[in-house]
């Protein structure tokens, strides 16, 4: 059984000049790194070249639930930037779990965490509802470290789980900022 869950809270049109995309999905394929790549398919973003970034939203920025159009093929192979979470596992009966959380002040700016697991055992909302508890936590920290005031209510998330069936597997959570291209030389 797979569960994808999306939540959010904080949503507005506040004139962003940066817009990022959050999904969460799960993948599967013969080897762990396939699976990881059908997640990144199923997330519209497996033809790019996935930089990690930390964990701050710049001011203005809009953070909007959504899935990335396969790259144009001029785009083949850019860099994109992406906060990122993410889970494989080939075990057996296991659960993987991936889930980006993010918090946002009134001009844009904020923060996203990510959080993942690979649980032996256990139950699939178990495991989800641990990871969207660390999430919680680990924002308020984040935010209160900053000095801003603390809303829970303003706490966003994706969450992706699945259990390891026949075939390995990947939870994947993406902030997906933008892509650049290479410069020729």
């Amino acid at each position: 059984m797979t569960e994808t869950t999306r939540s959010t809270t904080n949503e507005r049109s506040n004139g962003a000049t940066l817009r990022v995309a959050v999904c969460a999905t799960v993948g599967e394929g013969l080897t762990e790194l396939s699976a990881f790549d059908d997640a990144l398919l199923r997330c519209g973003v497996h033809n790019y070249n996935i930089i990690p970034l930390s964990s701050v939203i710049p001011p203005g920025t809009e953070v909007v639930e959504a899935t990335v159009d396969p790259a144009p093929d001029h785009e083949f192979g850019h860099r994109l930037y992406v906060v990122k979470a993410e889970a494989r596992s080939s075990e057996p009966d296991s659960v993987v779990v991936a889930g980006i959380g993010w918090y946002q002040w009134d001009d844009g700016r904020g923060v996203f965490v990510e959080h993942e697991d690979v649980v032996p055992l256990g139950s699939i909302e178990h495991v989800r509802t641990h990871i969207s508890n660390q999430i919680t936590t680990t924002l308020h920290d984040l935010v209160e470290r900053r000095g801003a005031r603390w809303n829970p209510a303003g706490v966003g998330s994706v969450i992706a789980a699945t259990r390891i069936q026949q075939q390995p597997a990947c939870a994947l959570a993406l902030a997906i900022y933008q892509s650049q291209g290479w410069q020729k030389t």
